[in-house]
């Protein structure tokens, strides 16, 4: 083995050309955007994928080198690559092992001595292999002198790489100059396979990201809420019945409701996991998830099988999500959520000459038959936000944001530059399931047998005082509708407010940590608690085709009645009733309300 200097320039080389490639289409896209709705929606989803692609920019630029020139030949773009003999002449070369995004590249080199027959039976695994081990015996040496936290399966072999989709195949020449066409992610299927080895090179993220959580919920199953009354579930007016072939049996399911002949879905999708794949995995996410469980259930007419999602909600966020099985019901949500009269620069209240006669219009924007509710606990600093936050139920929140800047993404009350748009969100309710419980105090004890704090149980176990760090004293529990649709909006709202999520860490709500199983995810206290469309029907148009139309005020409507941190606030509002409850009478009319925790603790809705 022969080691020379790391070259970082074939990694950079690879972003200048993407970077080129996004800066064109980009431009392309809005030069084209506007002749007609079809064309727009077009546009908009073209756009969205190359932010995507330029983010995935990060998995391998190297910011340490930003000043370079572009090489002017592919042997100075692996010039001082690491070099491994695997044998028979064959010599891999690697560059990347110390990136800070845990990404290497690798090519077998074009002037090592082996025969071409050789280079034509060196399989991919082969030189996948040697990467994967050089990779992790440099990053074990970083973990044991920096003493990092490392999970179970931190070290992912060859074979659970390609299982996640983390190894990448990429034409050097095509892909060096910005046409990621040329980038074909590799799966089990292609272990074996002998490429031809010119002009190739591989990307392996040897660090994944994962999402064991994944791996908790049998995704070919019913919810067990739906038995447990946790969930329910009416179609049309009547309540729908859980299939007994879908009972969850060790593993609860995901599957709220599903109508195969109109081709819909509805799940729970858990917290703490993507809609769809990212760039290191292709495994671990709910379109990932759910197609294998419906392939798997298809067998042999697996073919051609479709599966998308008309409305996503953010990783983070768990709750009801709405998965189209046929590409009629997918077109049939499209046209719903196209009559979506979102804001422009007529009904913009910022825009107007009397902002103060605007106020109807901050009602209008909203998804036409499509309605969404939001259930989320966030964190109150200061006593006195409770009275200010109970005040403002029923009505319209505000503000301005660029959607363009990265996260955290910052939300004004005014509108400050063009380029902001406008975010409404209205609050629809407050307090627990049981309308006892107004706000609970993060500090107090949930039962005698422990010293655990409330706090414990939402942030984790692991630090002594987990609330006190960030300044909350304590949760309230709100139900939002968002009246428009912005990255970010929902947590960036709330944040603008002093209302921080729990577990929002970057937006200032903490981080909660979540164990199972010897593995580790964050969640957030947010939940997508109910949902409703106009239900579809069939109906055969003048071209003869079938397609799928409203069926007149009858609604699909799905509600989830427990989030994951309801057992939570229910023992401690238990716990609670029964040792204060001459000072939550007392404090009922407003009164000592600065008088501590103990005095707020829990503020009853009774009748005054």
């Amino acid at each position: 083995m022969a080691v020379r200097p790391r070259s970082k320039s074939f990694g950079d080389s690879l972003v200048q050309g993407h970077r080129r490639k996004v800066s064109v289409d980009t431009a392309s896209t809005k030069s084209g955007g506007s002749s007609g709705s079809g064309g727009s929606n077009g546009n908009k989803d073209h756009r969205s994928e190359q932010k995507r692609r330029a983010r995935s920019n990060s998995y391998y630029r190297d910011r340490s080198n930003s000043h370079h020139r572009r090489p002017q030949s592919k042997k100075d773009l692996w010039k001082g690559a690491l070099e491994v003999d695997i044998g028979q002449g064959v010599t891999v070369q690697m560059i990347g092992l110390d990136s800070a995004n845990r990404t290497v590249y690798a090519r077998i080199d074009p002037s090592c001595s082996a025969t071409p027959e050789t280079l034509a039976s060196t399989p991919l695994s082969k030189v996948i292999e040697v990467m994967v081990d050089e990779s992790h015996r440099r990053l074990a040496h970083q973990i044991l002198e920096k003493k990092l936290h490392v999970e179970v399966d931190s070290f992912p072999n060859a074979e659970e790489l390609l299982r996640l989709g983390s190894v990448w195949l990429l034409n050097e020449t095509a892909y060096a100059s910005g046409d990621s066409a040329h980038a074909r992610r590799l799966s089990m299927k292609d272990a074996e396979d002998h490429p031809e080895w010119k002009d190739m090179t591989l990307r392996v993220h040897y660090m994944p990201d994962r999402f064991h959580v994944a791996h908790e919920y049998d995704w070919s199953k019913c919810s067990r809420g739906l038995l447990l009354n946790e969930s329910t579930v009416t179609v049309g007016g009547t309540k729908a019945i859980v299939p007994f072939g879908l009972m969850p049996d060790s593993k609860d399911g995901v599957i709220v409701y599903e109508d195969k002949e109109t081709g819909f879905a509805i799940l729970n999708k858990p917290g703490g996991m993507p809609s769809h794949s990212t760039m290191s995995n292709h495994a671990e996410d709910v379109s990932s998830m759910f197609g294998a469980a419906l392939k798997q259930r298809a067998g042999d007419d697996s073919k051609g099988h479709f599966l998308s999602f008309p409305i996503r909600i953010e990783p983070e966020m768990n709750g009801l999500m709405l998965a189209s099985t046929k590409k009629e019901f997918c077109s049939y949500m499209t046209r719903q959520l196209n009559q979506t009269s979102a804001p422009n620069k007529e009904n913009d209240p910022a825009n107007a000459e009397n902002p103060a006669n605007n106020c109807a219009n901050k009602k209008s924007p909203n998804l036409a038959g499509v309605t969404k509710t939001y259930r989320c606990l966030v964190c109150i600093k200061n006593p006195d936000d409770i009275d200010r936050v109970e005040q403002l139920v029923g009505q319209t929140i505000e503000h301005y944001v660029n959607v363009q800047l990265p996260a955290p993404k910052k939300f004004l009350s005014h509108k400050t530059k063009p380029n902001q748009d406008l975010c409404l969100l209205r609050i629809v309710g407050m307090g627990g399931n049981s309308n006892n419980l107004r706000a609970a105090c993060v500090s107090s004890q949930f039962n005698d047998s422990s010293d655990a704090t409330l706090a414990h149980r939402l942030w984790g176990p692991t630090a002594l005082h987990p609330a006190e760090s960030i300044g909350v004293k304590f949760v309230l529990q709100l139900d939002v509708e968002l009246l428009t649709s912005r990255p970010h909006q929902l947590r960036g709202q709330l944040a603008a407010m002093g209302l921080p999520l729990v577990g929002d860490k970057i937006y200032g709500g903490g981080s909660c940590e979540m164990r199972a199983h010897r593995h580790m995810w964050h969640r957030m206290a947010v939940q997508v608690c109910h949902m409703s469309f106009a239900l579809p029907r069939w109906e055969e148009n003048e071209d003869g085709k079938h397609m799928l139309v409203p069926s007149g005020e009858k609604k699909v409507v799905s509600n989830l009645n427990k989030a994951w941190w309801t057992s939570y606030l229910d023992d401690y509002e238990r716990f609670t009733v029964g040792k204060n409850t001459p000072t939550t009478l007392a404090a009922k009319s407003g009164q000592g309300m600065k008088a501590g925790c103990a005095a707020y603790l829990m503020l009853t809705r009774l009748a005054t």
